[in-house]
């Protein structure tokens, strides 16, 4: 029997983050790295595997805006059998950092046809979050971080905000230690979390703080992020 349409699709809350860009919103952040790359940002460019085959990519830059840190962070993948997509997922999102502290984001992603758009900013001691097609809410957790993955204190929370959906999501983490990973085609050191609860994935920093690696189960699948 052939796989279905559904059966292709990387759904779920571990892909919220991990796939994305946006198909007829009128919404959309414009990453600035749609045109090029911006003088002085530091960009992280990933291709993303599906059981060791090549579906897409996650590529995010990171630059200085005076005071605040401005985060573009673009993903596009497609799963298909020769020239026939099966499925297409697109994600774009801008992130806004004032002195090393999340302030703002705005996403725009469509799931294959599924289309959301999600705003979520600080305001005092609490994060708004502004979702469509979802209600509105606030998280009263003050030091809570979006889950794009590339800010090394992501493995020191307890709740994370999906950019996909802007669910509040809660994590355990568990520090694996020191390990050798492939990224920018060499070898390098890295230190391996995972996280549960839900979500459920494996995050690698290098000795820098870089992230570096991700990796996730779906669906007896493995999903796996390789630095170009």
């Amino acid at each position: 029997m052939g796989m279905t349409r559904r059966e292709f699709a990387l759904k779920g809350a571990a892909a919220a983050a991990l796939i994305g860009g946006a198909s007829g919103l009128t919404t959309a952040p414009r990453p600035a790295f749609a045109s090029g790359d911006a003088a002085g940002a530091q960009t992280l460019d990933f291709k993303v595997l599906r059981d060791g085959s090549e579906i897409g990519s996650h590529r995010l830059q990171i630059r200085q805006d005076g005071e605040r840190t401005l985060v573009d962070i673009d993903i596009n993948l497609e799963v298909g059998v020769g020239p026939l997509v099966l499925y297409r997922y697109v994600h774009q999102n801008r992130e806004v950092w004032e002195d090393g502290r999340f302030v703002r984001f705005e996403s725009v992603t469509d799931d294959d046809g599924d289309e959301y758009a999600v705003t979520a900013e600080r305001r005092g001691g609490d994060i708004v979050v502004d979702r469509k097609p979802a209600e509105d809410y606030r998280i009263d957790v003050p030091e809570v971080l979006p889950t794009s993955y590339w800010n090394e204190a992501t493995v020191r929370q307890q709740v994370l905000l999906d950019t996909q959906k802007g669910r509040k999501m809660e994590v355990a983490v568990e520090d694996l230690g020191w390990d050798e990973v492939e990224a920018g085609g060499q070898m390098v050191r890295a230190r391996k979390y995972r996280l549960d609860g839900d979500l459920r994935l494996t995050l690698w920093y290098d000795e820098t703080g870089r992230w570096v690696k991700l990796l996730f189960p779906f669906k007896g699948s493995t999903v796996e992020y390789v630095m170009r």
